[in-house]
């Protein structure tokens, strides 16, 4: 695969981007389903208490990767490919996407309704704000993969990886912090994921257009 993706096929740089999308639609539906059962598995309880037990040393550790989860992660990812490619459409379509994400999250956790972890844990350690609030989807988990997956068009294919890997860790940064489950993370990588090819496909079918007009 080149390393430089041409406008106008941005979402065919990924080898199958349809597969990506039912794999994301998968992990949304399957997410989902545990989300709403009632009680919660007690696995999750489980693998949620195990991860928030981490030392407060990786909790500061990774505070600064967590904030890619904000609007701030797509900004600085668009300020980068405008910078580094000048490719403007791609800027502003991360933005926008992030921006579709970050508040698309917030109506999924009005519709599901599922608390953080302390509404379920009573040990949790809560290391940011007050652990109140709706959990399912994780907003950052959200715009992270959203984000990641708009870099991923402008890099080298050899940096994929590492722009996953980010996304990642902003979900476990989440876990740590005692402000989300398990479930809530893969709901939001896969929702953002989501967000960003459905993005790139309509911002493939709109520079063409484009082109061909300023051609004409």
């Amino acid at each position: 695969m080149a390393d430089v993706v041409r406008a106008g096929n941005r979402l065919h740089s990924f080898r199958r981007p349809g597969a990506t999308a039912a794999t994301a639609a998968a992990g949304l539906v399957t997410s989902y389903a545990i989300a709403v059962r009632d009680p919660l598995p007690a696995w999750e309880l489980d693998l949620t208490e195990w991860v928030n037990n981490a030392p407060d040393m990786v909790a500061q550790l990774l505070y600064p990767i967590m904030q890619f989860g904000t609007l701030g992660g797509p900004i600085l990812v668009a300020a980068a490919v405008g910078f580094f490619r000048r490719d403007w459409w791609l800027s502003a379509a991360t933005v926008l996407a992030g921006v579709i994400a970050w508040f698309g999250a917030k109506g999924v956790k009005n519709l599901v309704d599922r608390g953080r972890p302390g509404a379920y844990l009573s040990e949790i350690n809560i290391r940011e704000g007050e652990g109140t609030g709706l959990g399912y989807i994780s907003g950052h988990s959200a715009v992270a993969a959203c984000a990641a997956v708009m870099a991923m068009t402008a890099v080298p294919a050899r940096w994929r990886p590492a722009l996953a890997a980010v996304a990642g860790l902003v979900g476990l940064a989440r876990i740590v912090h005692g402000v989300h489950l398990p479930a809530d993370l893969v709901g939001g990588w896969s929702f953002g994921t989501l967000v960003a090819l459905g993005t790139l496909a309509v911002l493939d079918r709109i520079e063409p257009t484009r082109r061909n007009q300023h051609t004409d």
